[in-house]
């Protein structure tokens, strides 16, 4: 059984100390500069829209020139693979809307849903996609005292029809993943004191084809970059292998050193299976209630940012107004990691702050945005 390792990135409280001010050189960076362009989506007053960056490993300016996104309301539920991004939002006469979009080529493909029900006490509860498909787990009332029943209906997206299957599911669905021509479904059994399963569903055949005992506590689950599925608990996380279902690797935590990435929605991986996070905290060294992290999946180490140890009081405080993270991504041309944050004295703006890795960790700069930055796709 392996060890999880924290590193609370020393190397950045010996590098930003509070002697910015000092008229030292400042040694030449010879890292990667490359060009990158940067689509932001941003929440402000329950919009949804977008915000366009230009950037190189030296400065970010925002691009004046309007994208292709559609503002909409905040989705109540959305899905990222890659570049692309689905999310549901449902309309007053009891459908929803479904809208994929590939911020790679800004195409959009929207589709109208639950016109068959038009049920207003339908739940939608999560979504995920494939190349041909939106699958979406949702549950509707019974006749009996709080009885539910949940289905799984899987909608095509190669035509505008809104052409779809569904199959009835005896356990109740939490958040749903695709990985490896399957849809795995993180299930709770009522009828077995709320016990955890992971539901495994084949789209092509149409029906379920595994179910795995998860036991208590179950979170999240992740597709990694191998395309297997990671399942966080508080205290560990173990990898089921996507083709034989079987448990290949359980990671527990040494107690207190908790990565806890199990608790944010606000998830990613980068091609090297790193996954960035706004990382929950007990406010014990930091005044922040999230801090950005950095979990290594090779060697099973979290790396924190705190912002204590890379911006002084005045920056954080008066300059910058950080109030809380919101999201954390990577720009892997120019090794950097994008930092999203609210704003503290408004909830409905925000920024993005850039800074170095370790080895090197170094602040590179921030920029103020017309909103609270949720999603980030670097091109």
């Amino acid at each position: 059984m392996n060890t999880y390792r924290i590193c609370f990135a020393l190397i950045a409280v010996i590098a930003f100390g509070c002697s910015k001010s000092e008229s030292e050189p400042i040694p030449t960076d010879d890292g990667p500069n490359v060009d990158a362009d940067y689509a932001v989506l941003v929440q402000s007053n329950g919009i949804l829209s977008e915000t366009l960056l230009n950037a190189n490993a030296e400065t970010i300016t925002i691009n004046p020139t309007s994208g292709s996104f559609e503002s909409t309301s905040k989705p109540e539920h959305s899905y990222r693979e890659g570049n692309i991004l689905s999310f549901y939002n449902g309309a007053q006469n009891c459908t929803g809307e479904l809208s994929k979009v590939d911020f790679s080529d800004h195409s959009t493909k929207k589709i109208q849903v639950f016109d068959d029900l038009q049920d207003c006490e339908m739940e939608v509860i999560a979504m995920a996609h494939s190349p041909e498909a939106i699958f979406m787990v949702y549950s509707i009332p019974g006749l009996g005292l709080k009885e539910e029943h949940h289905f799984i209906r899987t909608v095509s997206t190669l035509s505008d029809e809104g052409t779809f299957t569904e199959l009835e599911l005896e356990k109740e669905p939490k958040q749903i993943v695709f990985a490896n021509n399957k849809v795995f479904i993180l299930s709770v059994d009522a009828d077995e004191e709320n016990k955890f399963a992971l539901v495994v569903f084949d789209p092509e055949e149409g029906e379920l084809i595994h179910d795995l005992n998860l036991d208590f506590d179950a979170q999240r689950i992740y597709k990694t970059v191998d395309n297997n599925i990671m399942v966080s608990y508080p205290e560990l996380h173990l990898v089921v292998n996507s083709t034989s279902m079987g448990v290949v690797n359980t990671v527990r935590y040494n107690e207190g050193k908790e990565p806890k990435f199990g608790y944010t929605e606000a998830a990613f991986f980068d091609a090297l299976g790193n996954l960035y996070y706004p990382m929950p905290t007990d406010l014990s060294g930091t005044s922040y209630p999230n801090i950005p992290g950095v979990y290594d999946f090779s060697t099973n180490t979290a790396v924190l940012y705190f912002f204590e140890n890379f911006l002084t009081e005045a920056e954080r405080e008066f300059e910058f107004k950080i109030g809380d993270t919101s999201m954390v991504s990577y720009d892997a041309a120019n090794n950097l990691i994008l930092i999203g944050y609210q704003k503290s004295d408004d909830v409905n703006k925000g920024g993005l702050l850039r800074i170095k890795p370790i080895p090197d960790p170094k602040f590179i700069d921030n920029i103020d945005l017309d909103g609270v930055p949720v999603e980030l796709f670097v091109n």
